[in-house]
């Protein structure tokens, strides 16, 4: 019953991803209070004493602590702010139940094929909404231009597949005993899961899995792959040209950004090309918030008060107007206005000093080279994204960090 409860916890975080916020923080609790029990039960507390908790305990205690300075510095912060950095525990012990409860790589294997059973329907999904115009359970994107799968209302089908789809079939790959017919399907996953993505029409999550895949196939050994990897590279080169000049909704979607940079004002003024970029103006904001409290930031979930201060607008940017929102749509300029230098330093030791152990491309296993890259490729500058901290977004970030850790550990690598 145990490991039937740990397999199945698992394998739904993908599921989980598809149903809402609600559903994934009760599979991330329920995993929570399932490490906590065995490690009383079977005393192991291990992992409480190593370098990669202690800085997370430490980074946990600085985002409460900022959060209720900047609480009473400020009237205007509500305590919204303040649960969520406490409610961050969540993801502080998320991340160590990899490392307990799977003791065993057959059962890490189970977990792996049950997302790759998931992946596989998302995918078929997505080209059938491409195709038909809805989903195969009627769902239809308010935008055309858009894909939304299974996930109703939110276009994060790509983000979804980016967190979860390379790294799987990543692990089946590198498998030592893998046959023909096993490899043909993996190779032709791997290639329709970029092309959903670039359908899905999630710029960013394109820009970031076509980097991610083009890494799997440079560093992967080639016995590995059906085709030589230059055949491979040209038929998806060639199937994203074509998918762009033969879709009008995927020409729209994405040659928008480019036109929107074509649209410049002034030419003598840098901001007269990022004129029409929304995100621009959210990271303006950031960016002055930062300048105007460059230690500690304004404290987590306050970007979306602060910025609505007059100070931040820029009338050199036509978007400045809707320059608040939830958050800056950006890792670096989320953790620099919100947590300031002080914590982005902090969450950039703990991730980096987490990639470094172990971290050798000449010997390592695409797998473990996948998850290594996932986490440096989400951390792009610029490239516009989710919350640090928030459900869905930090969700897949944390997921892919808490497999990192347990390949430090288990040795699942070589």
């Amino acid at each position: 019953m145990y490991l039937f409860s740990v397999i199945t916890l698992f394998s739904f975080l993908p599921i989980s991803m598809m149903m809402g916020n609600f559903v994934i923080n009760l599979n991330i609790i329920l995993l929570d209070v399932l490490l906590i029990l065995t490690c009383i039960i079977q005393k192991k507390w291990s992992w409480c004493k190593t370098k990669s908790f202690y800085l997370l305990l430490l980074f946990y205690f600085y985002l409460i602590f900022n959060s209720l300075f900047n609480y009473y510095q400020n009237n205007i912060y509500g305590i919204d702010g303040i649960l969520r950095s406490v409610s961050f525990i969540k993801f502080l012990f998320f991340i160590y139940s990899f490392k307990v409860l799977i003791p065993r790589k057959e059962i890490f294997t189970k977990i792996m094929f049950y997302w790759l059973i998931t992946i596989s329907i998302v995918v078929f999904d997505v080209f059938f909404e491409k195709y038909f115009g809805f989903n195969t359970l009627n769902f239809k994107s308010l935008d055309s231009t858009r894909i939304i799968s299974f996930f109703y209302d939110e276009n994060i089908v790509g983000s979804f597949l980016f967190c979860f789809g390379f790294i799987t079939c990543a692990y089946f790959l590198e498998e030592r005993e893998i046959n023909f017919n096993k490899k043909l399907f993996i190779n032709t996953l791997i290639i329709f899961l970029l092309i959903a993505v670039l359908f899905s029409g999630e710029r960013s999550n394109f820009i970031k899995s076509f980097i991610l895949f083009n890494l799997i196939i440079i560093f992967i050994k080639p016995e590995k792959l059906i085709l030589k990897k230059s055949s491979i590279i040209l038929i998806l080169i060639a199937s994203i040209i074509g998918s762009i000049l033969i879709s009008e909704k995927i020409y729209i979607k994405q040659t928008e950004f480019f036109k929107r940079l074509m649209v410049n004002k002034d030419a003598n003024k840098i901001s007269g090309k990022i004129d029409n970029i929304k995100y621009f103006a959210h990271y303006d904001a950031a960016w002055k918030i930062f300048q105007n409290f460059p230690a500690t930031g304004i404290g987590s979930k306050n970007f979306r008060i602060e910025c609505q201060k007059d100070e931040y607008f820029n009338e050199g940017l036509s978007h400045s107007i809707n320059r608040c929102n939830t958050h800056p749509h950006q890792v670096h300029f989320e953790l620099l206005s919100e947590q300031g230098l002080i914590g982005y330093i902090f969450f950039f030791y703990l991730v980096l000093s987490s990639l470094k152990n172990r971290f050798n491309y000449h010997k390592q296993n695409i797998f473990f080279l996948s998850v290594n890259f996932y986490i440096l490729i989400f951390l792009i500058p610029i490239l516009p994204g989710g919350s640090i901290f928030s459900t869905t977004n930090g969700f897949a970030f944390w997921i892919i960090f808490a497999v990192l850790i347990y390949l430090n550990k288990k040795n699942l690598s070589n």
